[in-house]
């Protein structure tokens, strides 16, 4: 296939290379320039540890979206499998939309460092519910702290779902996870 433009990107289409679904095309799309710095950190820092994965020698990302991989790379690289121009365009539209935010948090907040990324990636359920109240109260619908944990971790469920998180007695444990690992780790973690 000929290689052509698509929301902006320079887009070059490939058979037989996507593992799931060999019918699909192998999207690789080009963002002449690349992205600026602090992209790729930012976007890993946007999702869940399980949700995206940071690769700080390839300067890259793998995002899990709309049951895929979506690879980013500072390059300006884009890879993903699909399996028509509309699902091409959602998916470039998608990640077209990441990057114009993690430009914006760029200029508000500065890119964020890589230790910070770093320690964002290793994040354990367990490490997360030390930064919980562990009252095991249920009001977030889970029975335990720990099951809440797994899923805010997973992308299941949210910070803001630990309803005693929020009251004043517990402010000083949601401090100390903010000094640890960031505004933004709480932000991707679903807190207000």
């Amino acid at each position: 296939m000929e290689p052509t433009v698509v929301k902006g990107f320079n887009v070059a289409f490939s058979r037989g290379k996507c593992l799931i679904n060999p019918s699909n095309v192998t999207v690789e799309a080009y963002k002449p320039g690349g992205f600026e710095k602090g992209v790729i950190e930012t976007l890993a820092l946007s999702f869940p540890p399980s949700k995206a994965t940071y690769f700080r020698d390839w300067n890259a990302v793998t995002i899990k979206a709309f049951n895929r991989l979506i690879g980013v790379y500072g390059s300006g690289k884009i890879t993903f499998c699909a399996s028509s121009s509309e699902e091409i365009e959602r998916i470039l539209d998608y990640v077209k939309g990441l990057i114009e935010t993690a430009s914006s948090d760029i200029l508000d907040k500065g890119a964020p460092r890589i230790e910070e990324v770093e320690s964002w990636s290793k994040l354990t359920p367990l490490d997360l519910y030390r930064y919980l109240p562990k009252t095991n109260c249920g009001e977030c619908g889970e029975s335990t702290c720990m099951a809440l944990a797994a899923k805010v971790l997973s992308g299941e469920r949210s910070l803001k779902d630990c309803k005693p998180l929020s009251k004043p007695e517990n402010r000083s444990i949601l401090e100390e996870f903010r000094r640890k690992l960031g505004d933004r780790t709480l932000k991707a973690l679903g807190w207000k």
